[in-house]
């Protein structure tokens, strides 16, 4: 008995289906690590903040050493909010794709029995 290959789902757009996936599988964990990443410098800049002024001094202050601990975590902020909106996009992106592309996938409707998964 000769079977012919089933049509896969994919089959209908190039095999954009699965790159579509994949953008949206790194668009989600870039933002999870962004938003981790960015959680923890501000914790750490709050604590900072909090130890510095122990001694009675401002945080806001205009003196070099307040500026300068102002700004220690300002590279990680930056990258871990760039790092969330590259991580949007590519979470949002593909989700409009896929759902613009929805009903288009082929499929006849027509359910396959076990035997004819089988190839019996």
């Amino acid at each position: 008995m000769e079977t012919t290959p089933a049509a896969s789902p994919t089959a209908h757009n190039g095999g954009s289906s699965r790159t579509i996936r994949t953008v949206l599988i790194v668009g989600i964990v870039l933002a999870v690590v962004s938003a981790v990443l960015l959680a923890v410098v501000l914790g750490l800049d709050a604590f900072t903040a909090a130890v510095y002024s122990v001694g009675g001094k401002s945080i806001d202050d205009s003196t070099p050493e307040a500026a300068a601990l102002r700004d220690q975590y300002l590279g990680a902020k930056i990258a871990s909010i760039v790092g969330l909106v590259v991580g949007g996009v590519f979470l949002v992106g593909p989700l409009v794709v896929m759902y613009l592309n929805r009903g288009r996938s082929g499929d006849d409707g027509d359910d396959l029995s076990f035997d004819e998964l089988a190839g019996e």
